[in-house]
């Protein structure tokens, strides 16, 4: 094969794969956008979600009513020491009840056991060595000066010994009040810093609920007022409280705290952390700020509603009042004549273009 043949084959070899390039990269430009018309996000901000409507209005309501609530224990104690050590003899398991003052546990105070034996034995000894001073000095056998330093003596040693004791009993683990023990943070062995929680223990006996009430019904209130607890895992049994405390100063927007003291004797089942409602007879009607319950996206346990202004939903927490059959009592979150979304709520988001298509 002559040169000339050989350079015209290798001309047309390059032309070939230089072709076969150009394709291949058109053809893979080709599926990257399709790829990419594939997985791309679907704007849908400009699709309008259609929704039901109502108007927040006020209305009279009646004079008995229901508040929403959680549980509380009446006293939540850290069980601590005041010194630091090495925990030993320990007496907390998760659950058992214990008494106010009732001894848990201690830090080694094995060494702090000798030597207030030692001082114990100072103490003693000056104590006798003192009064011999004392009877000397009274027949002129001994001097002021000896007296004086004979019961100073014997007071260091006592005060050293009350020093001692002082920090045995810091190392002593108490239960500062009665109750179930919640929290076990340490085992037996480990060790622990001065203030430090060991545990905590919680009064179950004794729990409370707090709830908001507005202005025009707080003033019919007052402390000693029994009400009835109900609460949704014991449908059809109630409990008894007693109002104890009603604040008085008010919110911003004229809600008012009370609370509620709730017995849990006999053995009941009620447990602190659990979701109540507590119920009022105040034996008149006010009026008050509400909306359908419809407009509660997850209901009462995470109360909060959407709006709608200028085509677009707008999240709003609220404070629930009373139960009103239907319908719910607005305290805190939104006005009276806004526009409130009661159905098509699962597909918005903040600010998800809405449209209206019925108004209740």
């Amino acid at each position: 094969m002559t040169e000339r043949k050989l350079k015209r084959r290798r001309i047309i070899i390059a032309v070939v794969v230089a072709l076969l390039a150009v394709v291949a990269g058109l053809r893979l430009a080709s599926n990257k956008k399709k790829i990419t018309e594939q997985t791309k996000v679907v704007d849908r901000s400009t699709v309008a979600i259609p929704v039901s409507v109502t108007k927040a209005f006020t209305g009279e309501a009646e004079s008995h009513f229901s508040l929403p609530a959680v549980l509380e224990a009446e006293s939540e104690s850290d069980i601590t020491l005041n010194t630091s050590g090495r925990l030993q003899d320990l007496k907390i398991e998760l659950g058992s009840n214990v008494r106010k003052g009732q001894v848990l546990g201690s830090i080694d105070n094995s060494l702090k056991q000798i030597s207030l034996e030692s001082t114990q034995l100072l103490v003693d000894k000056y104590e006798k060595d003192y009064q011999r001073a004392k009877e000397l000095f009274e027949g002129r056998a001994a001097t002021e000066v000896e007296v004086s330093n004979a019961k100073y003596n014997y007071e260091n040693a006592k005060l050293q010994a009350a020093q001692i004791k002082q920090q045995i009993a810091d190392g002593t683990l108490t239960a500062p009040s009665g109750g179930v023990i919640v929290a076990k943070n340490f085992e037996e062995g480990e060790f622990v810093n001065a203030g430090t929680p060991v545990a905590t223990v919680i009064d179950v006996n004794h729990l409370k609920a707090s709830v908001r009430v507005s202005e025009s019904d707080v003033y019919r209130m007052e402390t000693g007022m029994r009400v009835l607890i109900h609460a949704d895992v014991y449908p059809g049994q109630t409990f008894e409280g007693v109002v104890r405390f009603i604040s008085p100063q008010g919110d911003d927007n004229h809600n008012y705290k009370v609370e509620i003291a709730v017995e849990n004797k006999d053995g009941s089942p009620l447990k602190a952390g659990t979701f109540v409602h507590v119920d009022f007879d105040l034996k008149q009607k006010t009026a008050v700020l509400q909306i359908p319950k419809t407009a509660l996206v997850e209901g009462l346990k995470n109360p909060y509603v959407y709006t709608v202004a200028n085509n677009r939903a707008e999240i709003r927490k609220i404070v629930p009042g009373r139960e009103i059959g239907d319908r719910i009592e607005v305290l805190e979150g939104i006005r009276e004549d806004e526009i409130v979304i009661i159905s098509g709520q699962i597909n918005l988001s903040q600010g998800s273009l809405v449209e209206v298509v019925n108004t209740k």
